[in-house]
């Protein structure tokens, strides 16, 4: 048995509406910029590191502006620097004391997380990474993307960055076009919009129902002429979400 999609030429037209809505939204305009004209992309330790730990703090509690989220992730916190957690005696203390100095939930789990990705990737884990998302850079595939995203997930290399994180975190770095971070509010739009089958939430744990869900949304885009990333952003920029890096 196979579950497929069904997409009229009314589904297109409400969606392409819906995108002429919000594509000159700060972050629609932010998205073609970075994730498809490929400007301003900085691929570097210190970049990722950024971006792994914002997919981490943006995890289950509110991320929008004026959040507690927001504010850590433009502070200087030495969380957020590659070096200053390099330097940190003990990195898991320095992680949980900035979680919560900074009034952010889960800080025990975030720092535990992100201790075995930092070791992880200290011990060699960095040539992996870094070969991974170079796939990325020049020339983006759905092939490519889905393939980073697999290594992502393999073996919990990256523990807390289930399906959705994975692929808010490429995104965050300006390097994906297709593969795109699904969560409730994403799920909210397309019933607003028509769709009569959505799961909840908690299903989009599941990666093949999430490569169900994601399936609809790609072929969208694909319908109305534009990337899935920028459909993405139409979705969050109709709950007044400005900017990247504030996707939880």
């Amino acid at each position: 048995m196979k579950a497929v999609w069904e997409i009229s030429e009314a589904d297109v037209k409400r969606w392409g509406d819906f995108v002429k809505r919000h594509e000159n939204k700060p972050l629609p305009m932010q998205r073609y910029r970075r994730n498809v004209r490929r400007l301003d992309i900085e691929l570097s330790k210190r970049t990722v590191w950024h971006a792994i730990v914002g997919c981490q703090v943006t995890t289950q509690q509110r991320s929008g502006p004026g959040s507690n989220v927001e504010r850590f992730l433009h502070s200087d916190s030495p969380a957020l620097d590659l070096i200053g957690c390099r330097k940190a005696t003990s990195l898991a203390k320095l992680l949980t004391s900035e979680c919560t100095k900074a009034g952010l939930r889960r800080g025990n789990n975030i720092s535990n997380y992100l201790v075995r990705i930092f070791d992880y990737l200290e011990g060699g884990g960095w040539h992996v990474l870094m070969a991974q998302l170079q796939t990325l850079c020049s020339h983006t595939t759905l092939k490519k993307e889905r393939a980073v995203v697999a290594y992502i997930l393999e073996e919990r290399r990256f523990p807390g960055l289930g399906p959705k994180q994975a692929r808010n975190f490429i995104q965050w770095l300006g390097l994906s076009r297709y593969e795109i971070p699904i969560d409730s509010r994403v799920l909210k739009c397309m019933r607003e919009l028509g769709v009569n089958f959505v799961p909840n939430a908690t299903a989009l744990g599941d990666e093949n129902v999430y490569l169900f869900v994601q399936g609809a949304l790609q072929e969208l885009a694909k319908r109305i002429e534009i990337y899935p990333c920028q459909l993405d952003a139409c979705i969050f920029a109709s709950f007044d979400i400005e900017t990247d890096g504030a996707i939880s």
